[in-house]
């Protein structure tokens, strides 16, 4: 069965004394791999992924910094203002790519990681819970499936 858990409680899992939220730049998580394509990236691979990819249209620096990525290479944004607002940036549309909103929040990302990880589990041992995770991306927040970048199969 698949679950939403609390972002401090999964925070507390991943990094034991370390407080949520704590995503800024700057911030002192390692990289850790949250599920497949949840990569959260350390400071300084964070820095080297918002400077360094080739997206003139993103404003990558000034409005969105990339804290995570994804197995294949996409980018997860956060919001550079105090909401900090998720976005997913397609790697596949080069320098064109834009931010496309999630509707989702750093801690609802988390949330999202950690879904994605039990679902992947539960994959892993035969299971299809495609449908209950669907329905929970959507108590998470309300559009998020339709929004979601990934198919889930």
């Amino acid at each position: 069965m698949l679950a939403l858990r609390a972002a401090s409680t999964i925070a507390e899992q991943l990094w034991p004394g370390t407080p949520w939220p704590a995503l800024v730049p700057g911030h002192g998580l390692p990289t850790t791999e949250i599920a497949g394509d949840f990569v959260l990236l350390d400071h300084l691979a964070a820095a080297e992924e918002t400077w360094g990819r080739d997206a003139p249209l993103a404003n990558l620096g000034e409005d969105w910094w990339v804290f995570a990525c994804s197995g294949s290479g996409d980018g997860w944004l956060l919001s550079r203002d105090q909401r900090q607002v998720v976005a997913f940036l397609d790697h596949s549309a080069g320098p064109d790519a834009l931010p496309q909103l999630l509707g989702i929040d750093a801690a609802q990302w988390l949330q999202l990681a950690d879904l994605m990880a039990q679902l992947e589990a539960a994959q892993d041992q035969g299971l299809e819970l495609a449908p209950q995770a669907l329905a929970l991306m959507e108590q998470l927040a309300p559009g998020l499936s339709a929004h979601y970048p990934y198919t889930l199969s």
